[in-house]
């Protein structure tokens, strides 16, 4: 099956596609979520938001200065562009300034497709797509703004992360997180749960990856996964003989635009690089028990 990176040609609005690409080294991280969205009246626009350590902004745009290809990784938007092989931005306000390169090495991609067989079904209300689970950088960004320090960030040796959403809107409530852990390993984990509106009715679902010592590992409602645990600061799945528990040790978030009804005035609130401490079982022996400073945290429970 041929990855598809642009699913909206044809699609009726309301609609949304966005990418989430996370750079990471030991010190720091940045993120970059360029993104298209038709409101119910048909209006399309584009926009970017940058998140960092420090806090997150947004960027609007005029469709017309975005392009997107549908067969390999590409999207630019304005002067902006991110792609399989990098990405290059030249974003600037009054509030922040994010110039320079970043380049990327062959992406570590998971088998199939993170959604399963759910890919199938076309009215879902968010779909899910994992690009890379890790990749190499080299490269810098110099980053300075309002109350921001000005600093030419290295990203030279660290790890990245790309994953894509498209549909109408996020779910109501959900808890996702992904984190790059073990620079030399190039080990990566990303788990989401959440309540799925199918026909009327609202259907827990959850998928998991994991990247692990050169091992890749699935869990998902496709696959028989059920939510054990599902609250504030932490989320258990189990599958057969297989549990992974995520739990936020910190909360460092800052607020985000989100979709609903392919509008983005939805607010939440992301933690780009919090503690968490990510679980792995297989039976009663502990794949691994791992507590990174660099985890990525979401979570909207509508509490």
């Amino acid at each position: 099956m041929q990855q598809q990176y642009f699913h909206g040609i044809g699609k009726k609005y309301p609609y949304f596609e966005g990418w989430y690409l996370k750079h990471q080294n030991e010190g720091k991280t940045i993120a970059f979520i360029p993104a298209v969205h038709a409101d119910q009246k048909g209006s399309w626009s584009a926009s970017i938001q940058v998140v960092t350590d420090e806090g997150a902004w947004y960027f609007t745009y005029p469709i017309e200065l975005c392009r997107i290809n549908r067969r390999r990784f590409y999207v630019k938007i304005g002067e902006n562009v991110f792609s399989e092989k990098g990405m290059k931005v030249q974003i600037e306000s009054a509030e922040i300034s994010v110039q320079g390169r970043i380049r990327y090495t062959k992406f570590h991609k998971i088998k199939g497709d993170i959604m399963g067989f759910f890919r199938w079904i076309p009215f879902l209300q968010c779909h899910h797509g994992v690009i890379s689970m890790s990749h190499d950088l080299s490269g810098s960004l110099k980053v300075s703004g309002k109350n921001i320090r000005e600093e030419n960030i290295n990203f030279t040796g660290g790890r990245g992360y790309i994953e894509t959403d498209w549909g109408s809107s996020f779910p109501d409530t959900y808890i996702w997180s992904q984190c790059v852990f073990g620079i030399e390993e190039k080990n990566s984990i990303m788990v989401s749960a959440a309540d799925v509106p199918v026909l009327g009715l609202h259907l827990p679902g959850c998928i998991c990856a994991i990247h692990y010592k050169g091992r890749e590992f699935r869990l998902g409602t496709y696959y028989g996964a059920r939510i054990k645990e599902y609250g504030p600061g932490t989320v258990t799945i189990t599958q057969g003989i297989m549990t992974v528990k995520v739990t936020r040790q910190s909360n460092h978030s800052f607020q985000l635009h989100a979709p609903q009804e392919g509008n983005m005035k939805r607010l939440i609130k992301e933690s780009p690089a919090c503690l968490v401490r990510y679980q792995f079982w297989m039976g009663r022996v502990n794949v691994f028990d791992v507590i990174s400073d660099r985890g990525s945290y979401e979570e909207e429970l509508g509490m």
